[in-house]
């Protein structure tokens, strides 16, 4: 049979993540058997070669909200049968013959269903309308959906969501706002926390420099976005040099800078940041490894004795592998998703957000997270096999949905918080309230960028329309001119005329002698 996945691959800026989670739908889906995948991509050349699947464009929506929205009601209108509410050129033809010609559809995990990532969340309902059109059976696998959804991008997910024949989320707080929703959707872990590695002659780069792992040197995996939320750049990786040298201090260890967005042939985004907290850290023996692929970094991330990110796979690939892990997130975005994906092994808890990480009482932290790092190893460990086996039940309950079965999607039985003495000890109502208002600051900026774009719009429209009246007043005006130019030229004709008849009378009544002369 021939799936077509979806997944967010081939972007100009490669992303670990975005990969990850395809290469891990691509492995799960062969492992059972399907072979013909067929990857949607921006670019099918790239991901043909790294995945050795078949590759084709996928759709590219405009970001402004109103115009992704207005894009997608003319495919659904064009799946309702009216052909011309786009051009026969259009790319979404292309799609559509792509997806008849499958058996069925996988959207692949992620954290783009939200408004700031709209045109993405637009994409994958695109997809889904043309899926359910088709009568194709539609999987949607480990997401999280906002936690900021305007009120359009809202209805847009949920009706994606009920459109599959079998669907997933990836932590509670997205798990909560769709079965509000009447969604009955799963919860899983992320697609790729079990990914497995790929072959060694797939390097996407060079990763210059790179970092080649001693058995007698443990190491500590860092990785770092450049966004650091509503602190000060300079604030921010300085106090993540001083947190990495604190845990290189202490073990002794070497600290290996792991990107997971760049573009290529670049050391920008990720590796830009990496090179300014080295600068920032006393440590010499600090690594700012170049771009790894997916399943690279995935592999070298296991092998750590301890992973620091603000980055949310690291955090994924660490708790699958048995290793301590110390999330940090800069904003609400990132709560919801590393401290999702730590809550799923019950250590939600340890998650540090910006607020946290200014507190007099953080490097007490550090050093008892350190200090328990071998006990969180030997927990996590103990946990993996029957989280492995829950989520190969997925990938099970997934294969069977393609051929037209329908179970009911597994949820994940989340494991009570442990190791309690790592609580920030903040209390829940405060936390709540930071939430809340990080989100409705998120939902004001996204409808302030909706009706900026559609002032923009409107602005726009009206500027054509006042050109279109004046170019219709300066012909008006024209042909005012002609006609008046015409009226004058018949009266004179109309004298000449009557000025001949008069004449023409004239000399037949002398002829006639009617007249005298």
């Amino acid at each position: 049979m021939r799936v077509v996945v979806l997944g967010d691959i081939g972007q100009s800026i490669y992303h670990v993540g975005d990969e990850a989670m395809t290469h891990a739908v691509v492995d799960e889906l062969q492992a059972r058997g399907i072979t013909d995948i067929v990857l949607l991509s921006r670019n099918p050349e790239q991901s043909s070669k790294l995945y050795g699947t078949a590759a084709v464009k996928t759709l590219k929506f405009p970001w402004p909200p109103n115009r992704r929205e207005t894009y997608l009601k003319e495919i659904q209108a064009i799946l309702a049968g009216d052909m011309d509410a786009l051009p026969a050129a259009d790319q979404v033809h292309a799609l559509i013959e792509t997806i008849k010609s499958s058996d069925g559809v996988v959207i692949a995990g992620g954290g783009n269903m939200n408004s700031p990532y709209g045109w993405l969340l637009y994409e994958r309902a695109a997809v889904g309308a043309i899926a359910n059109a088709l009568d194709k059976p539609l999987v949607i696998s480990g997401q999280t959906v906002g936690p900021v959804l305007t009120g359009p991008d809202y209805d847009a997910a949920v009706e994606l969501f009920r459109s599959a024949a079998l669907s997933s989320v990836r932590e509670q707080t997205s798990f909560e706002l769709m079965r509000e929703a009447g969604v009955p959707v799963g919860m899983t872990l992320d697609d790729a926390s079990f990914l497995k590695e790929g072959p060694a002659d797939a390097s996407y780069s060079s990763a210059v420099p790179t970092y080649q792992p001693s058995p007698d040197r443990p190491y500590v995996v860092a990785s770092f976005a450049p966004g650091t939320g509503a602190m000060d750049r300079d604030d921010f990786n300085q106090g993540v040099a001083d947190l990495l040298d604190r845990i290189a201090d202490a073990g002794q260890m070497d600290v290996v800078m792991v990107p997971h967005m760049s573009r290529p042939g670049n050391r920008d985004m990720d590796m830009e940041t990496h090179e300014d907290i080295r600068r920032r850290m006393r440590s010499q023996n600090v690594t700012v490894c170049g771009q790894f692929t997916a399943e690279e970094a995935a592999s070298l991330t296991m092998g750590a004795e301890l992973v620091v990110a603000s980055r949310y796979h690291p955090i994924v690939f660490a708790l699958a592998a048995g290793v301590p892990c110390l999330g940090i997130a800069v904003d609400y975005y990132g709560e919801v998703r590393l401290g999702g994906a730590l809550a799923n092994w019950g250590l939600g808890h340890t998650l540090r957000s910006l607020r946290h990480v200014v507190t007099p009482g953080f490097d007490n932290y550090v050093d008892l997270l350190w200090n328990r790092r071998n006990d969180i190893r030997a927990y996590l460990q103990k946990l993996s096999p029957s989280q492995s086996s829950f989520q190969s039940s997925w990938w099970d309950a997934v294969v069977e949905t393609l051929k037209g079965a329908t179970p009911d999607a597994p949820v994940l039985s989340t494991p009570e918080p442990v190791f309690l003495e790592l609580h920030s000890g903040e209390h829940p109502a405060a936390a709540k309230l930071t939430a809340n208002n990080e989100s409705h600051i998120g939902h004001q900026s996204v409808e302030l960028y909706r009706l900026t774009h559609a002032l923009e719009d409107t602005t726009g429209t009206l500027a054509a329309v006042e050109a279109e009246h004046e170019q219709l007043r300066v012909a008006l005006e024209e042909s005012a001119g002609k006609l008046s130019a015409a009226a004058a030229e018949s009266n004179e004709l109309q004298n000449q005329l009557r000025a001949l008849d008069a004449s023409l009378v004239v000399r037949v009544a002398r002829r006639l002698k009617l007249l005298r002369a």
